[in-house]
């Protein structure tokens, strides 16, 4: 089949290339397909891009990415469904193809998602293999509109440089990005991502694909993994390699307190590593987390590398006097920042939501689109809005209040 793949993300801050549909495009070549990358992030007329697309591909179907059901912050939310649902619209009713969803934000609601946006099937999950599932059962007259994404880790889905403008992005503060593993193994009631089978894809592919980039002149990368260090071995395993490559690169990563060492700073800095987001969350936490948290902190910036904390809290009845706890704890091992953020999005499938919306009590700190049951539209908890927040930070310049302004780790602190 002929597949028509489209990134209908236009948010630009930064702009993010789409990785999702460059594995997939991938995946589906290898498998006798043809597929097309249409990218209408920096389009200045995506009607008119989407025409000349489907006259001269002459697809079978099209393919949408859904990164985001929203910016997921509250002070400057931007809702995406809408802008999707008419590009949706616009594809079915000019050219009659059926429309595929996918991508992460799919699964915040996959049967909710697709009526919404009056498309005709939905990847919940990984794409690379279900996409082919996906196919068969089009071709065969499948009823079934959601499809559960799976990913084992044996395909060779190599991006190439050429799907996509670059040059665009980078020139508009985005940086390239690649993947080392599907899945994460933590259960976060707030994260959309919890308790996903990790597939870990093989070291020699990964640094096939970087080596592409690199010699199509691309030599600063962000990790998209949810974060880095799943699994110490693989991890250590695969800086490893990528130092004995010798190919010069600079690369943030997230991670999380959890599955760390000496050892494994020293190759993060030796293979061109300067920023450590570091994933935070104050919900339910032990005492040896936070001691992890300090030895996480001093271990990397021991060996040169700065560490940006990302700190969700505010949770069902925490107080404002354990934040104070929990601000303390922050800042003593001095990360180069905290940002912190205290609304908490809701989305359908969350266990954070289950937990709120079964309590009165607390169904009264919900702001945004309360009446949608859904929770497509933003609903958000908060108990500790932004002028309580200032005053317990209380000018330490340390702290930042997330989503105030728009931007990344790795675009607000400068990198050598």
């Amino acid at each position: 089949m002929r597949v028509l793949l489209v990134n209908p993300n236009r948010y630009k801050s930064p702009p993010v290339p789409p990785i999702g549909l460059e594995y997939v495009a991938a995946s589906l070549e290898g498998n006798g397909h043809r597929a097309e990358i249409l990218d209408l992030c920096f389009s200045e007329d995506p009607h008119r891009d989407i025409d000349r697309a489907v006259i001269s591909f002459k697809p079978d179907i099209a393919g949408l990415t859904l990164r985001n059901v929203d910016s997921a912050l509250y002070h400057t939310n931007e809702f995406f469904l809408d802008g999707i649902k008419e590009l949706v619209s616009y594809i079915k009713s000019h050219y009659g193809l059926k429309v595929i969803i996918g991508g992460t934000g799919v699964s915040s609601n996959p049967a909710g998602i697709v009526e919404y946006l009056k498309a005709d099937y939905a990847v919940a999950g990984p794409g690379e293999e279900t996409i082919h599932e996906l196919l068969h059962a089009v071709v065969n007259g499948h009823e079934g509109k959601v499809f559960t994404g799976k990913y084992t880790g044996g395909m060779v889905c190599r991006r190439r440089p050429s799907r996509i403008d670059y040059k665009n992005y980078l020139e508009s503060g985005g940086v390239t990005g690649f993947e080392t593993h599907k899945g994460c193994s933590s259960s976060c009631v707030f994260c959309l991502e919890a308790n996903r089978r990790l597939s870990f894809k093989p070291i020699e592919d990964t640094l096939e694909e970087i080596k592409s980039f690199i010699d199509a002149g691309h030599d600063h990368f962000h990790l998209c993994d949810s974060e880095f260090n799943e699994s110490l071995e693989y991890s250590i395993d695969f800086c490893s390699a990528l130092k004995k490559s010798g190919m010069g690169m600079r690369w943030a990563v997230y991670m999380k307190p959890a599955n760390f060492n000496k050892t494994l700073f020293k190759l993060l800095k030796e293979t061109g590593v300067y920023l450590i987001t570091l994933s935070v969350d104050s919900w339910k936490k032990c005492p040896l987390y936070w001691t992890d948290y300090e030895k996480f902190i001093f271990g990397a910036r021991s060996c040169g590398i700065r560490v940006a904390v990302d700190f969700l809290t505010g949770f069902p009845h925490e107080t404002e006097g354990t934040l104070k706890e929990y601000f303390d704890i922050l800042r003593r091992p001095l990360p180069d920042s905290v940002g912190v953020n205290t609304y908490i999005r809701l989305y359908k499938t969350l266990q954070i939501t289950d937990i709120i919306l079964k309590d009165n009590g607390l169904r009264v700190h919900l702001l945004g689109e309360t009446d949608d049951r859904t929770l497509l539209k933003p609903v958000f908890y908060n108990h500790i809005d932004t002028d309580k927040l200032k005053v317990l930070i209380d000018g330490d310049p340390i702290f930042r209040v997330e989503g105030i302004e728009k931007g990344v780790n790795y675009g607000r602190i400068n990198n050598p």
